[in-house]
């Protein structure tokens, strides 16, 4: 049996300033001849397609940006090489089922497949095998799931998230194939490191038979892991999503990833893509100090290195103060007039101050173990999309 290249692309989508090069299918002013020669070289390639393509979908309401493209900008990614899309994210959803349904509907037209959505919760296509080179390899997409994207028994929507199921169905597959390919959609955002969580869903999926499992949607490199015979990529970054005008250290660069199948195995080769003002393009420089540093940090963390433990958490929670805090804690106030007067002139550092004096000790612990108790999880999320309906 000869070697089989398969190419994995992170997010990405068409954004203004390029929509006309994806729409006339300008392939090298979008992602530079390097890029597109080693597309050309690949046997298969799947990219996740952050957002939904649509002509006349109208944006859902929700909380973030609603993302959309013409369905004609399939022109630059059938010209690329791009073989299969994955759906399964926290966008395709933004134009309900009308956009959902011209999405699916533009893809079959440019012959490229598609999977990790469906048109109702009996509906979702979670995965697709290719037989390619007298190989059988299966690759899977799940994402985190939000109210939007969540589908029911009469409602579209990605393939979520369930721990119990998502392992049932991975371990079923892995019997029926050579390789099994998990793409992850999910993770803390602009953070170069991971979270306890997405470890235990990793490793759970890995214990079920996954061979590679990648984690999109956080548009940072974050850093691998080789457990048991598994490789486990946290952290992709984006490929071609520039959706913000803002070039920060998190999304200046994003990882295509090439896996090589053999007979005896698979071979990972990692390439550094750089955002540009049109899209992206090799980066010459295949720099990846610090990726290897985090990544043998975190491999002192699994092995139980306080050290490692420490530094990671202080990540995470200088993370978590600094994306999130005062958006969290504005949505526990109700988000008012009086605190949009009180922030307006105010430093972030103040903005914190503010909030939290609004807050008594015991009202903050209460918020806790809401956040912390599964059971009132479930009560709150039941009662709020009670009362979201009741004010439609």
């Amino acid at each position: 049996m000869s070697e089989l290249k398969i190419l994995f692309a992170g997010d990405t989508f068409p954004v203004a300033n390029n929509i006309s090069l994806f729409q006339e299918g300008r392939t090298e002013e979008i992602f530079g001849k390097k890029v597109c020669e080693l597309f050309e070289s690949a046997d298969y390639s799947v990219c996740n397609l952050e957002g939904c393509l649509t002509d006349t979908g109208i944006p859902v309401e929700k909380v973030g940006p609603n993302v959309k493209a013409p369905t004609d900008t399939l022109n630059a990614l059938s010209a690329l090489g791009i073989k299969a899309a994955t759906l399964a994210n926290t966008h395709t959803l933004d134009f309900g089922s009308v956009g959902h349904d011209e999405m699916r509907n533009a893809l079959r037209k440019y012959h490229i497949d598609f999977f990790g959505t469906g048109d109702s919760i009996d509906d979702i296509k979670s995965h697709i095998t290719l037989d390619i080179k007298g190989k059988k390899i299966t690759l899977y997409t799940v994402t985190e799931l939000f109210a939007f994207n969540t589908p029911d028994k009469n409602k579209a929507g990605a393939n979520g998230y369930d721990e119990y199921r998502v392992c049932r169905e991975l371990a079923e597959l892995k019997e029926n194939c050579d390789y099994l390919v998990v793409l992850y959609h999910g993770g803390a955002e602009m953070t170069h490191y991971n979270t306890p969580s997405i470890r235990r869903r990793f490793h759970c999926m890995a214990d079920n038979g996954v061979d590679i499992i990648i984690s999109q949607h956080t548009h940072a490199t974050g850093c691998e892991e080789y457990y048991k015979n598994s490789y486990l990529l946290y952290g992709q970054g984006n490929f071609c999503f520039n959706l913000s005008k803002n070039i920060s250290e998190f999304t200046a660069s994003g990882i295509l990833l090439e896996v090589v199948f053999g007979e005896n195995g698979f071979d990972i080769q990692k390439h550094l893509v750089r955002r540009t003002e049109t899209g992206c393009e090799y980066d010459e420089e295949q720099d990846f100090s610090t990726f290897e540093e985090r990544s043998r940090l975190h491999d002192r963390l699994i092995n139980g290195d306080r050290e490692a433990e420490y530094i990671f958490q202080k990540e995470f929670s200088d993370y978590c103060r600094n994306m999130w805090f005062t958006r969290l804690m504005r949505v526990f106030r109700g988000i008012n007039p009086e605190d949009d007067k009180a922030l307006a002139d105010l430093s972030q550092k103040e903005q914190e101050t503010y909030l939290i004096s609004k807050f008594t000790k015991t009202q903050l612990s209460a918020i806790q173990m809401m956040l912390a108790n599964d059971e009132f999880n479930e009560i709150a999320l039941n009662f709020i999309t009670q009362a979201i309906n009741d004010k439609e």
